[in-house]
C-alpha cells in the first residue's frame, strides 16, 4: 500500500501546475469584478426551470451602463447601450439585437411583479462575455475582451522558473467509514501543511498536522514531518511519524527508477508545449481582492486527462507490465485519470500564481470508480476513496526567497524501508 499512497501523492504533484471553493446560496452578478446590488424591490437572481440564471432586468442592465425601458404594451423589455438596442419579449425563446431575432434557450419573465431576463443571452447579444463561476455561484460579465489563456500560460512560465517558494495547504476531508453496525459515519479530517520547495536540486520539506472531528470529538494532533529529495537517478523519502508522546520515528525509503524520474525531472519549454496542448478550456471568473491588498485574477482551467496519459505513458507501460500486483492496482488508477479542473489566483501585480483550489473527491472517485477490488485494495478502501469529500486550498509566497533547510541527522540515518519489493514471487510449498 505504501507505494499506492506515494502514487497518490504524486498524482497531486502533477495536478499542481491548481480551487474547489466553497459553494453558497446567494447569486453573485459581478460586472468588470463589480458586483451589482440586488435587493426586495429589484428582486434577487435564481435558477430557472431550464437551468439557466435569470437576472432582475432594470438592477443589472442599468449596472451594465444600459438605459433601460418597458413597452408595457408588447410586453417588451428593452435595453439600449452605444448603438445596440435589445428587446426581450417576455415569455419567448428569442431576442432582438437591431431588429435581427436571435434564439434562446429559455424566456424571459415576469416574477412577483418584476422582470426578469436570461443573462447570458441579453449580455452577449451587447458584446460583452459571461461565464458562470460555478464555485462561487457568480455570474462573470467582462466587457473587454481578456486572453485567459494567455494570462495563464505566461503565469505558468513564471512558475516554472521559480528557484524555491512556501506554500501553506490545507486539505479538508469528509470521509465515510462503517462502524460497529455496517452504518456509515462521517470523520472530518482537516489537514494542515506547510510546504519548502526547492527546484535545483529539486527537494521539499513538509511538515502536517491534522484535526479531526467525529461524533463531537475533536482531535488535534502533529502527523509527520517529511523531505523528498529527487535528482537523475533516485527519489528518497525520508518520513517522521509522531507517536502518541509526540516523538518521531524516522524512517527513509529510495526509489531508482528512469522513468519515473522522468517525471519529475522536466524540461520547461516542452512542459509548457505540452500544458498548452492540452489545455481543453480556460476562464477568467474576475478579480478578487485578498486580506493582504493583492488583487488576483481568477481563473478556471481544465486540463485534458490526455496529457498525463501522454506524459506517463513510459511509466505506465512499466506497470501494467508488472508482476506486482501493487504496481498493476496503480496502473489501472492512472488509465480512469480524466479531465482535471482547477482554480488558480494569479496576482495581477506579478503575474505569479499564489494561490491554487481543487476538488480532490471528484480526481479520487474517477481514479477508483472501475478498479477491482483485491487484497491490496479491498472494496470497502475503494468505497471510500471514490465517496471522498476532499477539497485543497494551497497558498504561495515567499518565491525565490524561502529559507533553505538542511535535512536532519536522525533522519538521514533512519532505516531504509523499501518502498515496496522489487517483484512478488509465489509462494510455493516445501518439498519434504
Amino acid at each position: 500500500m505504501k507505494k499506492l499512497i506515494f502514487m497518490v501523492s504524486l498524482i497531486l504533484i502533477l495536478a499542481l501546475s491548481t480551487v474547489a471553493a466553497f459553494a453558497q446560496d446567494e447569486i453573485i452578478v459581478n460586472i468588470n469584478s463589480n458586483k451589482v446590488e440586488f435587493n426586495d424591490g429589484s428582486g434577487y437572481p435564481f435558477i430557472d426551470k431550464n437551468n439557466r440564471t435569470q437576472v432582475p432586468f432594470r438592477a443589472t442592465l442599468e449596472k451594465y451602463g444600459a438605459t433601460v425601458d418597458w413597452d408595457n404594451d408588447e410586453r417588451v423589455a428593452l435595453a439600449t447601450k452605444g448603438d445596440i438596442t435589445v428587446k426581450v419579449p417576455i415569455g419567448e425563446k428569442y431576442i432582438f439585437k437591431n431588429g435581427e431575432k436571435i434564439e434562446t434557450d429559455t424566456v424571459a419573465l415576469i416574477k412577483d411583479s418584476r422582470t426578469y431576463l436570461p443573462i447570458r443571452a441579453v449580455i452577449e447579444a451587447f458584446g460583452s462575455e459571461v461565464q458562470w463561476d460555478s464555485g462561487l455561484n457568480t455570474v462573470v460579465i467582462t466587457t473587454d475582451a481578456l486572453d485567459a489563456k494567455k494570462i495563464l500560460m505566461d503565469a505558468y512560465a513564471k512558475s516554472y522558473l521559480w528557484k524555491n517558494y512556501n506554500g501553506k495547504v490545507v486539505m479538508d476531508l469528509d470521509i465515510s467509514v462503517p462502524d460497529e453496525t455496517g452504518s456509515l459515519q462521517t470523520i472530518n479530517t482537516v489537514m494542515n501543511m506547510d510546504m519548502t520547495a526547492f527546484t535545483k536540486p529539486q527537494k521539499f520539506k513538509v511538515t502536517a498536522n491534522m484535526t479531526a472531528s467525529f461524533q463531537g470529538e475533536e482531535l488535534n494532533q502533529p502527523v509527520l514531518d517529511m523531505y523528498v529529495t529527487i535528482d537523475e537517478s533516485k527519489f528518497n523519502t525520508y518520513m517522521g511519524v509522531y507517536n502518541e508522546s509526540g516523538q518521531l520515528t524516522w524512517t527513509k525509503s529510495t526509489i531508482e527508477d528512469k522513468a519515473l524520474m522522468d517525471l519529475t525531472n522536466y524540461d520547461m519549454q516542452a512542459n509548457l508545449e505540452m500544458t498548452e496542448k492540452f489545455t481543453k478550456d480556460v476562464k477568467y471568473f474576475g478579480k478578487y481582492v485578498d486580506d493582504s491588498g493583492r488583487t488576483l485574477l481568477r481563473i478556471q482551467n481544465t486540463l485534458s486527462g490526455e496529457a498525463y496519459e501522454e506524459f506517463l505513458t513510459t511509466y505506465m507501460e512499466q506497470l501494467a507490465t508488472s508482476t506486482n500486483t501493487q504496481d498493476v492496482i496503480t496502473s489501472d488508477m492512472f488509465k480512469n485519470l480524466g479531465d482535471f479542473q482547477f482554480i488558480l489566483y494569479i496576482d495581477e501585480a506579478t503575474g505569479e500564481i499564489v494561490k491554487y483550489e481543487m476538488d480532490l473527491g471528484s480526481i479520487y472517485s474517477t481514479m477508483f470508480a472501475n478498479m477491482e477490488p483485491s487484497e491490496e485494495m479491498p472494496q470497502e478502501a475503494i468505497d471510500m476513496l471514490t465517496n471522498l469529500d476532499a477539497v485543497m486550498i494551497m497558498e504561495i509566497f515567499n518565491i525565490n526567497t524561502a529559507k533553505d533547510f538542511d535535512i536532519p541527522k536522525e533522519a538521514l540515518d533512519a532505516p531504509e524501508v523499501p518502498l515496496i519489493p522489487e517483484t512478488e514471487e509465489p509462494v510455493q510449498d516445501e518439498v519434504q
